[in-house]
């Protein structure tokens, strides 16, 4: 969801979906419990930060840890638990000085010690860390002092700050991964505004204040502990119950549907917050097993599908359609490539290829080649908006002969399903902040590791990685989005926009750059 992947992501990915702020007063208490309460669409599978890719896992790490550093508003590192950093001459290592005094929730000390100790769980086959991928240049980590670090890279690696300042790169106190062993990801300790409570399987998971917790983000408008006592995030996949708990107040905010926006939108009691600097990608990829590891079979499907139709059943228009591989939020992405070597919806281009190709219509339609039919399976993951893209997708393909049958399943199965056999097409979704995107999903054999053998591609993409100057690496990007779309690795499909419906009464709810909540901020007017 690596970007982050998506629904996760990178969805989320993610709709990879982040949570909804909501609040739930308690009636009837002299002391009014300052509570918030967020909306998960689905349980995360572990808060086990550096051991998940998932958007709705990096959501909830937000509220418990901090990170080395922060993207501004124009996509520069800034300080935040270090203090300063610097790059080696030949770009391959960065040292780190921590500030001092960072303490986990634990008691413990943020130091050297600790952050050797989360990027060599990365870096351990044992653990099989999904996040390794993501930052595959790292070799190591080195203590130098007691609070400065050395990270070493195999080459020089472009996308290091931008990862370091995700969620997936706060830190787990030591003392309490160790004592907790394999139940740590039930049980998670780390630096930030909020500590872990409980976790109810399926239900709720609570968060409280850190009442020692100092903000040392300048962007920061609340300096010290968090203005809410508690976060509630509640397990609600059902648009209709949360919709009815953002209508009677039991939620303070909730990104819903869209096609639920329009309701609300008029009606003064709340605000609608739009985030249209997403950075995410709705695409389809492919399985590469025959026929579509044929060229023209690939671009019969990419000219098949409609956007546009896409965009209004899943997101009520709030986004943008993409014929890029790279998101249109991302830095790097290039119009002109996706201009020219996009393919727009054009079902009488798809039939003619169909017809070239050797499948023919029968008596009902249905293409055939070679006595087989064009009969094929997409795997997706369950999710009410991928649902209707999945929906429009199968209506488009009907359109020109192709039949598809459609499985869903939560994150956590459906994404180790594209490793093994028995589908053509994945419709997938990817959030993330960087081209290395690309790289992570493409450079061959590729994230579910179907793709063939292809030197040039490779060479293109790990420069994407290891070009250090702005402008240089532009031109890299622009070289990758290019290859990938004349080799039809997938089919783009859209962007959509963030949006949020807050009660009118919320303050400071917003997205930094990397669209994450600065949660410490959060507060009713009435606090």
């Amino acid at each position: 969801m690596l970007l982050m992947p998506n629904r996760r992501t990178f969805l989320a990915l993610c709709a990879l979906t982040a949570p909804s702020l909501a609040i739930l007063p308690r009636r009837g208490n002299a002391a009014r419990l300052k509570e918030l309460r967020y909306r998960l669409t689905e349980d995360p599978e572990s808060l086990h930060s550096g051991q998940s890719v998932s958007l709705t896992v990096n959501t909830c790490l937000n509220f418990l840890h901090d990170r080395l550093i922060y993207i501004d508003d124009e996509g520069k590192p800034q300080p935040w638990l270090a203090e300063s950093w610097s790059f080696s001459e030949d770009n391959k290592q960065i040292a780190f000085k921590l500030r001092p005094g960072t303490k986990f929730h634990d008691g413990t000390d943020l130091d050297a010690a600790a952050v050797k100790f989360h990027f060599d769980s990365i870096l351990d086959p044992k653990t099989a860390s999904p996040v390794r991928g993501q930052i595959s240049a790292l070799e190591s980590c080195e203590v130098l002092e007691p609070l400065s670090f050395r990270l070493t890279f195999s080459r020089p690696f472009a996308a290091a700050m931008i990862l370091l300042a995700g969620p997936t790169y706060g830190f787990n106190s030591p003392a309490a991964v160790q004592k907790a062993g394999r139940q740590y990801g039930r049980r998670p300790v780390g630096t930030g505004p909020y500590m872990f409570k409980s976790w109810s399987a399926g239900s709720e998971l609570v968060f409280v204040r850190n009442p020692h917790y100092r903000q040392l983000r300048p962007d920061a408008l609340n300096k010290g502990a968090p203005y809410a006592d508690q976060i509630t995030l509640s397990v609600l996949p059902e648009e209709g119950v949360a919709f009815s708990a953002l209508q009677t107040g039991e939620l303070s905010a909730a990104e819903l549907q869209t096609d639920t926006v329009e309701r609300l939108r008029q009606d003064k009691r709340f605000a609608v917050v739009i985030d249209e600097k997403a950075k995410n990608l709705l695409f389809l990829e492919f399985s590469f097993r025959p026929p579509f590891d044929d060229r023209a079979m690939r671009d019969v499907i990419s000219h098949a599908i409609d956007r546009e139709a896409i965009l209004r059943a899943s997101y009520s228009s709030y986004g943008a359609v993409d014929l890029s591989p790279l998101s249109l939020g991302i830095p790097g992405y290039d119009p002109a490539v996706a201009s020219q070597y996009g393919t727009p919806y054009d079902p009488a281009k798809a039939k003619a290829l169909l017809d070239q190709a050797g499948w023919k219509p029968g008596p009902n339609g249905l293409r055939a080649k070679d006595g087989k039919e064009a009969k094929f399976a997409i795997r997706s993951y369950a999710n009410p908006v991928t649902d209707r893209a999945l929906a429009v997708i199968q209506s488009n393909l009907a359109d020109i002969g192709i039949e598809i049958s459609v499985s869903t399943a939560d994150w956590g199965t459906f994404y180790p399903s594209l490793l093994r056999e028995g589908w053509d097409m994945g419709l997938n979704r990817w959030t993330y902040s960087d081209p290395l995107v690309l790289t992570n999903l493409f450079r061959p054999p590729g994230h579910r590791r179907n793709l063939p053998e292809d030197a040039e591609l490779s060479r293109i993409l790990t420069a994407v990685d290891s070009t250090l100057d702005p402008a240089e690496r532009q031109k890299v990007v622009s070289e990758a989005q290019k290859a990938i779309l004349e080799r039809r690795l997938m089919v783009p499909i859209l962007t959509n926009h963030q949006v949020t419906i807050t009660q009118a009464g919320l303050q400071n709810y917003k997205f930094d750059y990397l669209n994450q909540v600065l949660n410490g901020d959060v507060r009713m007017s009435d606090w």
